[in-house]
Protein backbone atom coordinates (compact mmCIF):
# COMPACT_ATOMS: atom_id res chain seq x y z
CA UNK A 1 0.00 0.00 0.00
CA UNK A 2 1.37 3.33 -1.08
CA UNK A 3 0.27 5.32 2.31
CA UNK A 4 1.26 8.58 1.39
CA UNK A 5 -0.88 7.94 -2.21
CA UNK A 6 -3.99 6.64 -0.18
CA UNK A 7 -3.35 9.87 2.54
CA UNK A 8 -3.91 12.18 -0.53
CA UNK A 9 -6.45 10.71 -1.89
CA UNK A 10 -8.78 10.59 1.45
CA UNK A 11 -7.81 14.05 1.83
CA UNK A 12 -5.85 13.27 5.13
CA UNK A 13 -2.22 13.66 6.24
CA UNK A 14 0.00 10.52 6.26
CA UNK A 15 0.19 10.24 9.84
CA UNK A 16 -3.74 10.31 10.25
CA UNK A 17 -4.04 8.03 7.31
CA UNK A 18 -1.70 5.68 10.01
CA UNK A 19 -4.00 6.24 12.85
CA UNK A 20 -7.10 5.22 11.24
CA UNK A 21 -5.49 2.02 9.36
CA UNK A 22 -4.18 0.66 12.63
CA UNK A 23 -7.67 1.08 14.01
CA UNK A 24 -9.05 -0.78 11.37
CA UNK A 25 -6.43 -3.41 12.05
CA UNK A 26 -7.76 -3.86 15.10
CA UNK A 27 -11.31 -3.96 13.91
CA UNK A 28 -10.82 -6.12 11.09
CA UNK A 29 -8.62 -8.80 12.72
CA UNK A 30 -11.39 -8.88 15.79
CA UNK A 31 -13.93 -9.69 12.48
CA UNK A 32 -11.38 -11.77 10.65
CA UNK A 33 -11.45 -13.77 13.62
CA UNK A 34 -15.26 -13.77 14.77
CA UNK A 35 -15.26 -14.95 10.55
CA UNK A 36 -13.01 -17.49 10.63
CA UNK A 37 -15.25 -19.05 13.87
CA UNK A 38 -18.27 -18.88 12.27
CA UNK A 39 -17.34 -20.57 9.43
CA UNK A 40 -15.71 -23.55 11.04
CA UNK A 41 -18.29 -23.62 13.31
CA UNK A 42 -21.17 -23.59 10.67
CA UNK A 43 -22.93 -19.84 12.25
CA UNK A 44 -23.82 -18.08 8.77
CA UNK A 45 -24.99 -15.02 10.16
CA UNK A 46 -22.25 -14.35 12.19
CA UNK A 47 -20.09 -15.23 9.32
CA UNK A 48 -22.01 -12.85 7.10
CA UNK A 49 -22.07 -10.07 9.69
CA UNK A 50 -18.81 -10.46 10.30
CA UNK A 51 -17.73 -10.59 6.37
CA UNK A 52 -19.92 -7.58 5.77
CA UNK A 53 -18.07 -5.52 8.91
CA UNK A 54 -15.30 -5.93 7.32
CA UNK A 55 -16.02 -5.48 3.69
CA UNK A 56 -17.91 -1.74 5.40
CA UNK A 57 -14.64 -0.94 6.79
CA UNK A 58 -12.38 -2.00 3.99
CA UNK A 59 -14.53 -0.43 1.85
CA UNK A 60 -14.17 3.24 3.54
CA UNK A 61 -10.92 3.53 3.08
CA UNK A 62 -10.57 2.90 -0.28
CA UNK A 63 -8.82 -1.18 0.54
CA UNK A 64 -11.04 -2.71 -2.69
CA UNK A 65 -9.30 -5.63 -2.68
CA UNK A 66 -10.09 -6.50 0.53
CA UNK A 67 -13.48 -5.35 0.56
CA UNK A 68 -13.85 -7.81 -2.80
CA UNK A 69 -12.57 -10.79 -0.49
CA UNK A 70 -15.07 -10.09 2.32
CA UNK A 71 -17.57 -9.36 -0.25
CA UNK A 72 -17.15 -12.97 -1.66
CA UNK A 73 -17.44 -14.56 1.52
CA UNK A 74 -20.56 -12.55 2.64
CA UNK A 75 -22.31 -13.71 -0.37
CA UNK A 76 -21.10 -17.54 -0.33
CA UNK A 77 -22.32 -17.69 3.40
CA UNK A 78 -25.58 -16.21 2.42
CA UNK A 79 -25.95 -18.40 -0.13
CA UNK A 80 -24.90 -21.40 1.96
CA UNK A 81 -22.24 -22.19 -0.05
CA UNK A 82 -18.96 -22.45 1.80
CA UNK A 83 -16.90 -24.35 -0.31
CA UNK A 84 -13.91 -22.97 -1.11
CA UNK A 85 -13.91 -21.08 2.01
CA UNK A 86 -10.90 -21.45 3.56
CA UNK A 87 -9.06 -20.51 0.73
CA UNK A 88 -10.58 -17.11 0.72
CA UNK A 89 -10.16 -16.87 4.23
CA UNK A 90 -6.48 -17.55 3.58
CA UNK A 91 -6.53 -14.50 0.82
CA UNK A 92 -8.13 -12.18 3.43
CA UNK A 93 -5.81 -13.07 5.83
CA UNK A 94 -2.70 -12.84 4.30
CA UNK A 95 -4.27 -8.73 2.42
CA UNK A 96 -4.76 -8.12 6.27
CA UNK A 97 -0.74 -9.26 7.17
CA UNK A 98 0.31 -7.18 3.90
CA UNK A 99 -1.71 -3.71 5.37
CA UNK A 100 0.01 -4.71 8.51
CA UNK A 101 3.43 -4.38 7.20
CA UNK A 102 3.03 -1.92 5.14
CA UNK A 103 1.56 0.26 8.62
CA UNK A 104 4.28 -1.11 10.65
CA UNK A 105 7.16 -1.24 8.00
Amino acid sequence: MDVENAARNLGIGRDELLEVLELFLEISWEDFLALKEALETGDQPRAAAAAHSLKGAALNLGLQELADLARTLELADKDGVLLGAEGQLEALREKLCDLAQAVHP
